[in-house]
């Protein structure tokens, strides 16, 4: 079985700016049904203490089936708002799309109101990238996360 590949990057391309960084994960998936391993990042503390601000998909040139993206924390808690540990995508719904860019911001789940609200998370531990629902055998495409001091 063939597995998917993930890479990751740290670009240095923020124009000098040193209150923000960028996770550039570089997603190919595998030949016999499309999907990626699920992918750890910030397991050397790259941006803890950081808040996560906002997170981006680019299609690539074999474009993918519209999925969710799903960043879990070291809880497994979605910070793009999933009210089930990564199952339902909330603000991460659809976000790679086969032609535009979308980007989506953090989210959580407020149990006493019963609503989504917006929330810059802060990074304590390790990340997870997890994708859903995309199936096109060797799709490419990017995930970038954002994250602010």
């Amino acid at each position: 079985m063939t597995v998917g590949t993930v890479t990751l990057t740290w670009p240095n391309d923020m124009r000098g700016e040193s209150r923000m960084k960028v996770a550039r994960l570089t997603c190919v998936g595998d030949v016999g049904g499309g999907s990626i391993p699920n992918t750890d990042f910030n397991t050397m503390n790259e941006v803890t203490g950081w808040y996560l601000y906002s997170v981006k998909a680019y299609p690539g040139t074999t474009t993918p089936d519209p999925a969710d993206v799903f960043i879990l924390d070291e809880n497994d808690l979605d910070l793009l708002g999933s009210v089930d540990g990564g199952i339902t995508a909330y603000n991460g719904l659809n976000l790679i799309s086969a032609s535009l860019t979308k980007v989506a911001i953090p989210s959580f789940y407020d149990t006493r109101a019963g609503t989504n609200v917006n929330f810059y998370h802060m990074i304590t531990g390790t990340l997870t990238l997890k994708v859903s629902n995309q199936v096109t055998n060797s799709a490419n495409y990017v995930i970038e996360c954002t994250f602010i001091r």
